[in-house]
């Protein structure tokens, strides 16, 4: 299925990759993740790499697209990946201390328990992603959309995610308390559960059956 693009036209836009037309004759992939201060990954494709419990300081990807790559425990200091598309890989537990993404694309990708300190996410779509407990406290999503996600467990506590979207999302447990939710579209997820206050949810655009379900939880009478 490809990655949707907009709701409705005029009312979400988000940016696609820029990536080439033809990537460059494949190497040996698994140079390219190794232990060290630095490693940049430039217009290339890199399929069915195990790369796990790697430890650099700063992660550089350009314009590359990546399937079937095992990241899962690594620990970066800097990641900052721009026009990049991730098919079927496993990110789960990374910690980073700060991850910078701008079009980017997830797809089929586990990113259970990553965890970062900063985070700034620009034209970036998770879609049928597991996101179950990761630690994104804080982070600044712009003209992001998440698509089949299952956000269980999930610390997004004083993000700021206006202007996003979240459809047909798993948000049970969720911690959206203190989040910034102005024009950021609930519709067609699951909030039962959810952890959010009052005065988070000011210009959220929710569906009738999810006002109820907020209502409740806020301890609102509807009589």
């Amino acid at each position: 299925m490809k990655p949707s693009t907009s709701k409705k036209a005029g009312a979400f836009k988000r940016d696609r990759p820029d990536l080439p037309v033809e990537f460059a004759a494949g190497d040996d992939a698994a140079r390219w993740f190794a232990d060290g201060e630095f490693a940049a990954i430039q217009e290339k494709h890199l399929q069915d790499v195990e790369a796990t419990n790697l430890k650099i300081d700063t992660l550089r990807i350009d314009g590359s697209v990546l399937e079937r790559v095992q990241l899962g425990g690594g620990e970066f200091g800097s990641a900052v990946w721009k026009d990049v598309r991730l098919v079927g890989c496993d990110l789960a537990n990374i910690r980073a201390h700060r991850i910078a993404l701008v079009r980017v694309e997830l797809i089929d990708c586990r990113l259970t328990g990553f965890t970062t300190r900063a985070l700034d996410w620009q034209d970036v779509l998770i879609q049928n992603g597991d996101v179950r407990y990761a630690q994104f406290q804080g982070g600044r999503f712009r003209s992001c959309e998440f698509e089949g996600c299952n956000w269980e467990d999930a610390d997004l506590q004083n993000s700021d995610l206006r202007g996003s979207v979240l459809r047909s999302c798993k948000l049970a447990r969720t911690d959206l308390r203190g989040a910034k939710l102005e024009n950021t579209d609930l519709r067609t997820s699951e909030v039962e559960g959810v952890m959010v206050g009052m005065n988070d949810l000011r210009g959220a655009i929710v569906d009738p059956a999810q006002a109820m379900v907020f209502a409740q939880i806020l301890g609102l009478q509807i009589r």
